[in-house]
């Protein structure tokens, strides 16, 4: 399967960002649940940080579209801004003792969790312990999500010792039967 990386550098949203993919699923036409996710150590980044799950689909046959959940990480100010729904502001990353609290035994986790039901996508965000719920977005069928680290300006370490244990994972959701929902309805 052809990487979505080469591409996705002409969209606004990444531009200013070097961009790396740590791969991608095919969505099947069953729910799923599924996710991507990395540690960073903040003293070992870069000032920002990127991170998401895209797609990128024909418009109409058109040009490509991205769609999917990507934030970027602020880690000079903490604040974690949405690049690709528009939705600004999601929070801070909040800690006790600031971004240094966050060290090589205890990293800060960067985490999407996606359920996939019907044409939906339903995200949440994880930054260290904090969850945000963001928008669902309608999704084609079949559609290929992948993963997407970056930074912003030059960094000359390898991205393999900025984003450290990355994940990207799937499985499947259970499905009930019909006496299994008529049960769950009575009670």
């Amino acid at each position: 399967m052809e990487s979505l990386i080469a591409t996705v550098s002409n969209d606004a949203a990444f531009s200013d960002f070097q961009v790396q993919s740590y791969g991608s699923l095919v969505l099947p036409d069953h729910p799923i649940r599924f996710g991507f996710q990395v540690d960073i150590v903040p003293d070992y980044c870069p000032k920002n940080i990127l991170f998401g799950l895209i797609s990128r689909d024909p418009v109409n046959g058109g040009t490509p579209k991205t769609s999917g959940f990507a934030v970027r990480v602020d880690l000079e100010t903490r604040e974690v801004w949405d690049v690709l729904n528009d939705s600004g502001l999601v929070g801070w990353v909040e800690h006790p003792l600031g971004l240094a609290g966050f060290t090589d035994e205890e990293p800060l986790l960067l985490d999407w969790e996606v359920e996939f039901y019907g044409q939906a996508l339903i995200p949440k965000l994880v930054v260290a312990d904090q969850q945000w719920l963001y928008p669902a977005i309608q999704c084609p069928h079949p559609m290929v999500m992948e993963s997407l680290v970056g930074w912003a300006g030059e960094w000359q370490s390898d991205a393999r010792e900025i984003f450290m244990h990355p994940a990207l994972w799937r499985e499947q959701i259970p499905t009930l039967t019909t006496t299994q929902e008529e049960t769950l309805a009575a009670t």
